[in-house]
C-alpha cells in the first residue's frame, strides 16, 4: 500500500502565499501634511504678516483730519522638492521559472512602492514629532501619561494644546494624529469612556473620540518599521512611537489659507521599467518628487510620550 507521500510531489501552492507589509491605511503622512500639486521642483509662496489682522490701532477720526491708514506686509517662503525612489531587479530566469502565485513584475512593483511609501511616512514622522520643529509642545511623564488611567487627564492636555494654537494663530486645531500605542491606551481611558458611554452601542470609534475632543478628525498610524540592522533578526516597531500631534490643517489648500504644513508634490508615485541587458534583467523603478514642509508650525502642538 503506497503512503501519501508517494502519491504527491510537494510544490508551492498556487492559491496562497504569505507576505508581510503595511496596509495602505496604516500610513497617515498625507493626512498630516496634505499633498499640494506644484509645477516646479522649487518655487516660492507668499506668507502674510501674522500681525496684520490682529492689530488694534487707533482709528478714531477728528473732524477735518485724515483717516488712519496703514499697509499690510508680505514675505516669500520657498520649497524645494527632492526625488525619492527604489529599484527592483527582475532576472529573466526568475520570471521564466516563477511558479504561481509568484509574479515577479507585480511583486517587484509592490515592494518598491512599499519602500517609497514607508520612507515618506518616516520623513513626516521625523518632521512633526521633533520638538525642534514643533516648538509648542509638552512632554508627559509618570502619572500625567495617558496610560495612568487613575491620574492622567487627556482632555485637559488636549484643551491646553487647542488653547495654545488658538492664541498663536487665531485658528482652532481640527485634527489629532497619534501612533497606535497611544490610541490603544486612549480608547480605554476612563475619562473618555465616561463621556461616550451613551453613544450608539457604546462603540469606541475614531469619529466618536474626535467628537469627544471637539475635533473633526483623528488619525492613527499603525505603520511598522524594522528597527534591526540589515542582516539581523527582524524587529518591528511602530513608526509614530508614543507621541500625539494636535494640529490644524486645510481640507482644501488654497490662497490665504493657513495650515500646519503641506507635501509639495511635483510628481506622485511613478512606476518605470527599463532593460539592463548585461544583467539579463528588467528593472522596475518607483519614484516620487516631493518636499514635506511645515509652513505654519504654530498650527501644531506636540504631546511627547503621551503614554508610557
Amino acid at each position: 500500500m503506497p503512503v501519501p507521500s508517494d502519491l504527491h510531489v510537494d510544490r508551492a501552492l498556487s492559491n496562497i502565499s504569505i507576505e508581510f507589509r503595511n496596509a495602505a491605511d496604516a500610513y497617515v503622512a498625507s493626512m498630516v501634511l496634505p499633498k499640494v500639486p506644484v509645477k516646479f521642483e522649487s518655487d516660492k509662496y507668499y506668507e502674510y504678516d501674522k500681525g496684520n489682522r490682529f492689530q488694534i490701532p487707533t482709528i478714531k477720526r477728528a473732524p477735518k483730519s485724515a483717516f488712519a491708514r496703514g499697509d499690510w506686509a508680505i514675505t516669500t517662503q520657498t520649497y524645494s522638492a527632492e526625488e525619492y525612489g527604489w529599484e527592483e531587479l527582475i532576472d529573466d530566469r526568475e520570471r521564466e521559472n516563477a511558479d504561481d502565485p509568484i509574479a515577479p513584475d507585480r511583486d517587484s512593483t509592490e515592494v518598491a512602492t512599499d519602500i517609497v511609501l514607508i520612507a515618506y511616512e518616516q520623513r513626516v514622522v521625523d518632521l512633526v514629532t521633533s520638538t525642534a520643529n514643533i516648538t509648542q509642545n509638552t512632554t508627559l511623564s509618570g502619572t500625567s501619561q495617558w496610560s495612568d488611567f487613575a491620574n492622567s487627564d487627556p482632555f485637559t492636555d488636549v484643551r491646553t494644546g487647542i488653547d495654545t494654537i488658538q492664541k498663536a494663530t487665531g485658528v482652532r486645531p481640527n485634527a489629532l494624529a497619534m501612533g497606535y500605542e497611544v490610541w490603544n491606551k486612549l480608547q480605554d481611558h476612563p475619562d473618555l469612556l465616561e463621556r461616550v458611554k451613551y453613544t450608539q452601542r457604546g462603540l469606541i470609534t475614531r469619529e466618536i473620540v474626535a467628537a469627544a475632543f471637539d475635533l473633526e478628525e483623528i488619525h492613527v498610524s499603525r505603520a511598522l518599521k524594522n528597527t534591526a540592522k540589515e542582516g539581523q533578526t527582524v524587529s518591528l516597531g511602530y513608526m509614530w512611537g508614543k507621541d500625539a500631534l494636535l494640529y490644524f490643517k486645510q481640507r482644501t489648500p488654497g490662497i490665504k489659507r493657513v495650515s500646519l504644513g503641506y507635501t509639495f508634490q511635483v510628481r506622485d508615485l511613478k512606476v518605470e521599467r527599463y532593460r539592463e541587458e548585461p544583467r539579463k534583467s528588467d528593472v522596475v523603478r518607483v519614484t516620487h518628487l516631493v518636499d514635506e514642509k511645515l509652513v505654519a508650525a504654530a498650527c501644531g502642538y506636540l504631546i511627547k510620550a503621551a503614554v508610557a
